[in-house]
């Protein structure tokens, strides 16, 4: 919430001293580094451990995600965080390799090499047609979803300008999808809607109001760790929908976060 309150202090002191570093109970841009390596090292110990080769911690949850190389998949970190371990396909499991807990994005590998990834282009700009695709309601829809709308808003919620708004219909598990231009080019990441909660709280209903992360960012991310991925559009000229839709399919995948369920 932004306030380094009793519990935060006592959370940052409990780290300081597993880490053995001199306990302030302060926050700082070295710890939050430490806190980062500890937490992606914990999430590939997981991936590679007995329990997580074998099936064994049931699917509590999932979300969506693409790729930007052979193996190299990008989706938000709050699909991830709370996961024991995570999979796609049959049951391959994937490595962190970054976090970005501000941004909420994660960056995933994969054994498991896709020859369909996506390119990303541009910000997106005021009025721009988009698509999102992802995997929405999986538990019930077990399928493949597609929409389409317009960048609304250059800002996202509390005029966060690593965001933006866009009118294309999400559901829970789009979270981490691809969202694509008219020229089959990554503009963005869908991350959130405003959904029930924001409509009991207002007494109205939201509709079509829903956030994506700016692809700047993640090129941000992706050259600061020195992963790869192509620029640009995958089409020369505006392309049908049709054919969009085909491309974001081939280059998602639903993202299983495995974990022990709540008792």
């Amino acid at each position: 919430d932004g306030i380094l309150g009793r519990i935060t202090i006592s959370a940052i002191k409990a780290f300081q001293k597993e880490i053995e570093v001199e306990i302030t109970g302060r926050p700082s841009e070295d710890l939050l580094m430490q806190l980062q390596a500890e937490v992606r090292n914990l999430n590939n110990q997981n991936a590679t451990s007995e329990e997580a080769i074998n099936p064994v911690l049931p699917i509590i949850s999932t979300g969506t995600g693409f790729y930007v190389n052979n193996n190299t998949i990008i989706s938000n970190y709050h699909v991830v965080d709370t996961c024991n371990y995570i999979s796609i396909g049959k049951e391959e499991r994937l490595v962190v390799n970054a976090i970005d807990r501000v941004n909420d994005i994660t960056v995933l590998e994969s054994k498991q090499k896709s020859d369909a990834f996506l390119r990303l282009s541009s910000n997106p700009k005021l009025g721009n047609n988009i698509f999102a695709a992802g995997y929405p309601y999986n538990d019930i829809l077990k399928n493949f979803n597609f929409t389409s709308g317009n960048v609304s808003s250059l800002m996202g919620s509390g005029s966060n300008i690593s965001e933006f708004q866009f009118t294309a219909p999400i559901q829970p598990g789009n979270s981490g999808g691809p969202i694509l231009n008219s020229k089959g080019g990554v503009v963005g990441i869908t991350v959130s809607g405003l959904g029930a909660k924001f409509a009991e709280l207002a007494d109205t209903l939201p509709q079509n109001i829903n956030f994506g992360i700016k692809v700047g960012v993640l090129k941000d991310i992706l050259t600061e760790q020195g992963i790869k991925y192509s620029e640009g559009n995958e089409f020369w000229f505006d392309s049908s929908e049709e054919k969009i839709a085909d491309l974001s399919r081939k280059s998602s995948v639903l993202i299983n976060c495995h974990a022990k369920p709540n008792k």
